[in-house]
């Protein structure tokens, strides 16, 4: 008679399977977001203390399922539907851009400096909404915006806003056309986390990056990398509020030229910050 399989042969599974494809570290986050979707133990330690008891026959065939997937190189965001971004449930699918833990410290920066203030806000290329729902979320005298060029994204951002229970206004325009369709007000605050992935920093990234999430919203020219940078400022130049506050996410390898562009266009009080991998990834100026 076969013996029964418990959690502790569903991790034994996974490691064996996906070991040669992702670091030490990245599998053992993986496999505990796995078993705590999929199973009742939804903390890390249950995965510890219930290790011997007998797994689910469902459990055991959507794990596997799951395995399979994550060979093939499907994100695990992807894979779940979901995944956490500041605290928030975000649907996730291949429309747009899965949100990242980076992105986490733009969004921290903006709250603290906008609390206790009433701003209108506009993130431009929202994709899930992600930046624009947890802006509404925490700064509950804001009022925020969102646009993006892809109309899938734009139903995603909308399911997004739904699940978390905020309302935000979305607008479909793509920033890089001359004209950007009906906005007529003024905004006091701007974000932004556009493309800024070089073309030659293709061969650096993940199969998973490559494969399954929208290159329109990674990859920029090697010949023109701030591109989205400078048609956001223009778009600022009659959209953002004299002494309005303007934040980016940025390509680490870039902070020197954005603080020149910034100032360039006017901009003052620019400050450049370091992400939690110590990088040069966010910036934030005011327009004079």
């Amino acid at each position: 008679m076969a013996k029964d399989k418990t959690i502790r042969d569903l991790v034994h599974h996974m490691r064996s399977e996906l070991r040669d494809l992702y670091p030490e570290r990245e599998l053992n986050s993986l496999i505990e977001l796995v078993l705590t979707g999929i199973t009742h133990l939804k903390k890390r330690h249950h995965l510890h203390i219930y290790q011997d008891q007998t797994a689910d026959p469902e459990h055991i065939r959507q794990i596997k399922d799951i395995t399979k997937q994550l060979k093939l190189g499907k994100p695990i965001q992807q894979i779940l539907g979901e995944t956490e971004f500041y605290g928030l449930t975000i649907k996730t699918t291949p429309a747009a851009l899965i949100p990242r833990q980076e992105t986490e410290g733009l969004v921290d920066w903006m709250i603290s400096d906008l609390k206790d203030t009433r701003p209108g806000i506009l993130d431009i290329g929202t994709g899930t909404g992600c930046i624009a729902i947890a802006l509404a979320r925490h700064l509950k005298d804001a009022t925020v915006e969102g646009l993006d060029f892809s109309p899938e994204a734009l139903e995603l951002a909308r399911e997004n806003a739904r699940i978390n229970g905020v309302d935000i206004r979305l607008m479909k325009a793509d920033i890089l056309q001359a004209e950007i369709p009906p906005i007529k007000k003024t905004y006091q605050v701007l974000v932004s986390n556009p493309p800024y992935v070089r073309e030659s920093e293709k061969s650096r990234m993940h199969r998973n990056v490559l494969e399954y999430e929208p290159g329109q919203a990674l990859f920029v020219s090697d010949k023109d990398p701030l591109l989205f940078y400078r048609k956001i400022l223009k778009f600022a130049a009659d959209h953002l509020e004299p002494g309005g506050l303007i934040w980016f996410e940025i390509n680490e390898a870039f902070g020197p030229q954005m603080i020149s562009l910034l100032e360039n266009k006017g901009y003052r009080n620019i400050a450049l910050k370091k992400d939690i991998h110590d990088k040069d990834r966010m910036i934030k100026a005011q327009k004079s």
